[in-house]
């Protein structure tokens, strides 16, 4: 038990920690509803379902004796996150009023792939859970136990940018996003591109 509840603490503090799933919920939820970014919120928590299975099944192994499946994530990842940010810079240019809500809502199969993308194009996340479960989880840790605290850490992720999705989503939160909107886009592009040339640039080194 004292092994799972440090999984769970060490993941919250990892998910609370501003990175690529962060700006983009915050950006949905500020130019969305609240309803619209839960949509990509369940696409960032399956990716967790996704890396924290990885993880209890030892993928870093893999890649110690792969080397190029991880190099190979990190280029695919790191593309897709520098041609997320890109698109982003490129509609912060567009002329506009205020940010879009009830009429111009995109799909939740988009964004539910946009989240799920996001969180699945860092690798880091795989080497990340598979340290948790080979320095925390105890050697006669039971699949089960495995399976559990997968399944807490993928609660995790919902809960904390749920919360994120409705804090920013209110009033106060969306009338600041009236007046710095077009910054924050920006910021938002910079972000998600700044992290995936890391990505890619980390294979030179």
């Amino acid at each position: 038990m004292h092994s799972f509840f440090l999984i769970g603490s060490l993941w919250l503090l990892a998910a609370m920690s501003p990175g690529p799933n962060f700006v983009l919920v915050a950006r949905t939820a500020a130019r969305h509803h609240a309803r619209a970014s839960l949509f990509a919120v369940a696409g960032i928590a399956s990716a967790t379902l996704v890396w924290g299975l990885a993880g209890a099944l030892g993928i870093r192994g893999l890649f110690l004796a792969a080397p190029w499946a991880y190099i190979g994530l990190k280029l695919v990842g790191g593309a897709y996150l520098i041609w997320l940010g890109v698109a982003m810079l490129r509609a912060s240019t567009r002329p506009g009023g205020d940010p879009p809500r009830a009429h111009d809502q995109p799909a939740a199969r988009a964004l539910f792939r946009t989240g799920l993308i996001t969180n699945l194009a860092n690798p880091k996340t795989a080497v990340f859970v598979s340290s948790l479960f080979a320095t925390v989880m105890p050697p006669q840790a039971s699949i089960g136990w495995s399976l559990a605290a997968v399944v807490m850490m993928a609660l995790i992720s919902a809960s904390w940018y749920a919360v994120v999705a409705l804090v920013l989503s209110r009033p106060p939160a969306l009338a600041l996003f009236s007046r710095v909107r077009t910054a924050f886009d920006r910021l938002v592009g910079i972000v998600l591109a700044g992290f995936g040339t890391h990505l890619i640039l980390s294979n030179a080194r």
